[in-house]
């Protein structure tokens, strides 16, 4: 920032101080005559020249510029100035601080047991803020550490109090009322597989079950008395069908990196509900960001960013390309359900066609997988109670 001084020199003539000017080197600007003096702008730094040379001229400085004007200010403001940084940190640190821990639920033991956990956590009153990230952390940790007492655990942060709402969980514990069961068939299909660990084995393998129907019978007979209820295990495995449908656009859109890259900055805060970028964009069109953490102050979150101009283009695919990709997402939205003893046996496409630019396909699927679930009963009773589903979605 170039710093200028508008000054005043007496004199009757002008013209021979504009050429002891000249000589010395100053570069004056503006220049306005009065009746006995003469007013100009020079550089800061030219002031001691004028002062050296010019020792018979009275040199008035009218007012200043720049640098100079600025340190004048700060000197003549800097107790209020001073207050206002003051306040301002103040401020930042009060707006990032936490002063209540609010747990909303109606027992005033799982308040107790969630507030101490909190505090573990480093989520106390008088502490700062935390990032979502952290945030969701915290909760993970305190559900996973008391996942018999906690439902559903979340943290809202209102100003500077922390309302905390909590479910408590509620265990059906039926072995508790009922250490009897069965083990049966939730669903169709041809038995492949069989573990049995307690109780009466009542099919084998290949042989096809309904839903329903009891595989592993809890209640011990003999000639046709029941000697004794207990509560079956194991798993059966079966062979199950499923016919599912897919649709897939034969024309996707892609982005293609160019090869310009441009930096930026970006601010964001630590509930990650507001970004800033600090400089105007120099990627006219379509782009792609990568944000890195530059460090964090005061609940502030200060990136680097790059920006990568990206282009967008067709791609149509082949039928064939098509049909292998929309069986591929078949099979691995499947395998997402399935466990590590589960497979898929067999499959076939039965039908496939395309209209209006995408490609539809119906397939038939057979499945290995656990169709064996508990059935509790009461052994003094003849009803049964809910039973655990375990289905797969078709």
């Amino acid at each position: 920032m170039k710093s200028y001084l508008l000054v005043r020199i007496k004199t009757t003539q002008k013209n021979n101080l504009l050429l002891k000017l000249n000589k010395l080197d100053v570069d004056i600007k503006n220049i306005s005559y009065e009746n006995e003096s003469l007013n100009f702008l020079i550089r800061a730094e030219d002031l001691a020249k004028l002062k050296k040379y010019l020792l018979s001229y009275k040199v008035e400085i009218i007012t200043e510029t720049g640098l100079f004007k600025l340190k004048k200010e700060l000197k003549k403001n800097n107790l209020i100035i001073t207050g206002l940084l003051f306040g301002l940190i103040i401020f930042l640190i009060l707006s990032n601080l936490i002063v209540k821990i609010n747990v909303i639920h109606e027992d005033a033991d799982l308040r107790e047991l969630i507030t101490l956990a909190l505090a573990e956590e480093g989520l106390t009153p008088l502490s700062f803020k935390k990032s979502y990230d952290e945030y969701e952390q915290i909760i993970a940790n305190i559900k996973e550490q008391y996942q018999d007492q906690i439902e559903w655990l979340e943290i809202d942060i209102e100003g500077m109090v922390a309302n905390i709402r909590v479910e408590e969980r509620i265990i059906n514990d039926y072995e508790e009322n009922y250490n009897t069961c069965h083990i049966i068939a939730d669903k169709a299909g041809i038995i492949k597989s069989i573990v049995t660990n307690k109780g009466i084995l009542e099919v084998s393998i290949n042989d096809y079950v309904q839903k329903g129907d009891i595989l592993i019978n809890g209640s011990i007979s003999l000639n046709d008395e029941i000697k004794k209820n207990v509560c079956a295990s194991g798993k059966i495995y079966a062979e199950v069908w499923y016919q599912v449908n897919a649709s897939l656009p034969m024309v996707k859109e892609v982005s293609k990196d160019t090869n310009k890259m441009r930096y930026n900055f970006m601010i964001k805060t630590k509930t990650k509900t507001k970004e800033t970028v600090l400089l105007k964009s120099r990627i006219d069109g379509e782009k792609r960001v990568e944000n890195k953490l530059l460090f964090s102050l005061f609940g502030f979150e200060f990136y680097l960013q790059k920006e990568y101009e990206v282009i967008k283009e067709t791609y149509e695919y082949t039928p064939k390309e098509a049909e292998d990709l929309a069986i591929k997402l078949i099979e691995e939205k499947l395998a997402l359900k399935l466990d590590d003893f589960e497979e898929i046996i067999e499959q076939k496409v039965l039908q496939k066609y395309v209209k209006n630019n995408n490609i539809y396909i119906d397939m038939f699927i057979a499945v290995k997988e656990q169709i064996g679930v508990t059935q509790y009963f009461d052994e003094s009773r003849s009803d049964t109670n809910d039973t655990d589903d375990n289905n797969h979605s078709n």
